[in-house]
């Protein structure tokens, strides 16, 4: 039978990692990310001997970020990617080794053995990577270069939905349902299922003429975001709502858009990518920053939960400044400085760090404009069961996994899906099933 092992992203959402065994003892990996709530932030040791291959759905640190402690020693594993999350991953690495002061059991050594075995695989072109047990690529509509992947191993077909979305975005193209072949079992994402994303056209056209508005008074917009789609996106709905003013781009995010003009079919419309990007400002120099925070315009820059980053550069006089507004524009986790500002109007921040040269110590009640613009990339509930049901099973089996969501989400998700006649489940961290 073939074992599945559940390593991490189980009730949770962070450290992502999928163990996939062969009745021959062969295995493959799904995913291999980091958490960053917690001490523990690798996935659960498991015996690894006879890994085959390593494949990725897409480049966020939480499904990538602990890849690099599979090349210790030497190991040659090939990793199955494209050529957009690659180059990606390898800069998100970096940058996760230089700004943490966890003690990751790896280092740049690994990472570059982890770009040396890597293998790029086109969408929907099937690889072998052991006698009976291949894998697929499917756009999952995510971000740039995100897919989901079908293993078949021993006669079984097993759907990894990876992070999915169902809905298109400015970006990206949406996830097919009706292009995965017909399964066995699915395992599944739970980030949004006991959300309802409002209708999408209303949500850009409202966050494009608050903007406006607030620029035409005299003040300034600070918009936090993921340097990772989040950031392009928003500067494509300001672009796509006629926004004409200042706009400026910092921190990582400004080489993430530059990475993303080199993997044009990466992209919905290359074209309009590009042109939402030739009114954008990309700050490189403290000139150019000062420039920035003098000027009555849009500033779109990381960290996307204000914990950090270049966004730190500009809050200080904007969170004092009546006339002027930080919209928010990603997910908030409970306990980040972005979730209490919205919560509660106050922006709380302390970094002290020698690489960084930052020295905050922020503690201010907003004068500003609050609010939040969640321009998800995750499917929500109502997406997942049109998903799910929309998925074809092999004898009625309807075998599925939920995970990748808090501990209310995957339960309550795996107990709808029961409820329409799934066998469906709620793994915890450590679990193995036989399929």
């Amino acid at each position: 039978m073939v074992k599945i092992s559940f390593l991490g992203s189980c009730r949770e959402v962070g450290r992502s990692a999928i163990l996939i065994e062969s009745n021959h003892g062969d295995k493959c990996l799904l995913d291999y990310g980091v958490r960053f709530n917690e001490e523990n932030r690798m996935p659960i040791a498991a015996d690894l001997s006879h890994l085959k291959a390593v494949a990725l759905t897409h480049c966020h640190i939480d499904h990538s970020g602990a890849l690099p402690f599979l090349y210790l020693n030497g190991n040659k594993t090939p990793l199955f990617t494209n050529a957009v999350t690659l180059e990606i991953v390898e800069k998100l690495l970096y940058d996760m080794l230089k700004v943490s002061n966890y003690p990751y059991p790896f280092g740049k050594k690994e990472i570059n053995e982890l770009i040396r075995n890597s293998n790029f695989l086109k969408n929907r072109n099937k690889q072998k990577i052991a006698p009976n047990f291949y894998i697929t690529f499917y756009d999952a509509g995510h971000v740039p270069g995100s897919v989901s992947i079908v293993v078949e191993v021993d006669g079984k077909r097993i759907l990894y939905s990876g992070d999915i979305n169902t809905i298109p975005t400015n970006l990206v193209k949406s996830a097919n349902p009706n292009e995965i072949p017909e399964i066995d079992v699915a395992i599944m994402e739970s980030t949004y299922a006991l959300r309802e994303h409002p209708p999408r056209a209303a949500l850009e056209r409202e966050f494009v003429e608050k903007t406006i508005d607030t620029i035409e008074n005299g003040g300034q917009v600070l918009v936090p975001a993921f340097s990772v789609a989040r950031s392009q996106e928003a500067l494509m709905i300001l672009d796509k709502y006629h926004y004409k003013g200042k706009l400026f781009l910092d921190g990582l995010a400004t080489l993430i858009s530059k990475i993303y003009f080199d993997y044009p079919n990466s992209l919905k419309n290359k074209n309009f990518y590009r042109k939402a990007m030739r009114n954008v400002n990309f700050v490189n120099r403290r000139r150019k920053r000062a420039f920035a925070k003098k000027s009555n315009g849009v500033i779109v820059s990381p960290s996307g939960m204000l914990k950090g980053g270049a966004a730190m550069e500009y809050i200080q006089p904007i969170l004092k400044d009546p006339y002027s507004a930080i919209f928010l524009v990603g997910y908030q986790v409970e306990g980040t400085p972005g979730r209490q500002l919205i919560d509660e109007g106050i922006f709380q921040f302390k970094e002290h760090s020698r690489y960084h040269h930052t020295d905050y110590n922020i503690n201010i009640k907003a004068q500003c404009k609050i609010k939040h613009y969640d321009f998800s990339s995750h499917s929500d509930g109502n997406e997942l069961h049109n998903y799910v049901d929309n998925l074809n099973f092999t004898n009625n089996s309807k075998e599925i996994f939920c995970i990748h969501g808090d501990n209310k989400a995957t339960v309550t998700f795996a107990k709808e899906l029961a409820e329409k006649r799934f066998n469906s489940v709620a793994p915890e961290d450590g679990e193995i099933y036989k399929i």
